[in-house]
């Protein structure tokens, strides 16, 4: 599975973020981004990053991740993704679940990658269910249990602030 990019959820993210920074801002970002223009792109979205905009966040996370502007530096992409997460932002979660399974920043932690995979999927996260059929075949009985042990201790004790993604609406019925 890949991780989402910036660009791949730039459009998405413009209309369904919160308003995160100046209008102007997202776009001189996203525009920045679909240059190259990285350095702007970060003199823009870091500032934003550090104020606990978790769609600035999770960008900072994705430039880290490819390298983009700044050092390749999986330590780095987890950490603002995993800000990003904390706050509910369901593609961090994503991310932050990917790096895990894969090894990326660490050893492999499966335990990790379930928990993540399963924040992303209370979000509505699309990707979510599928990330946790195929990594539950890797995972024994026990690390299941630890990792759903865990998600359960979040939830009872953490509020995301970002609303999940609302669900997918039906098709209008003919009549």
């Amino acid at each position: 599975m890949k991780k989402p990019l910036f660009l791949a959820l730039a459009g998405s993210l413009l209309n369904a973020a919160p308003v995160w920074a100046a209008e102007g801002d997202w776009e001189q970002a996203k525009m920045a981004h679909e240059r190259g223009d990285y350095a702007a792109e970060i003199a823009i979205v870091r500032p934003l990053a550090e104020q606990g905009f978790a769609f600035a966040q999770f960008n900072m996370g994705v430039l880290y991740d490819e390298g983009h502007g700044v050092p390749l530096d999986d330590l780095q992409a987890m950490d603002w993704y995993r800000r990003a997460a904390e706050q509910g932002l369901p593609q961090a979660q994503i991310n932050l679940g990917i790096m895990h399974e894969q090894g990326e920043g660490g050893p492999a932690n499966y335990v990790q990658a379930y928990f993540w995979y399963a924040m992303a999927d209370s979000q509505g996260d699309s990707q979510a269910p599928q990330a946790l059929r195929e990594l539950s075949e890797k995972m024994t009985p026990a690390q299941i249990g630890e990792a759903q042990h865990k998600v359960k201790e979040w939830q009872a004790t953490h509020a995301f602030t970002i609303p999940p993604l609302p669900a997918p609406e039906s098709e209008p019925a003919n009549r």
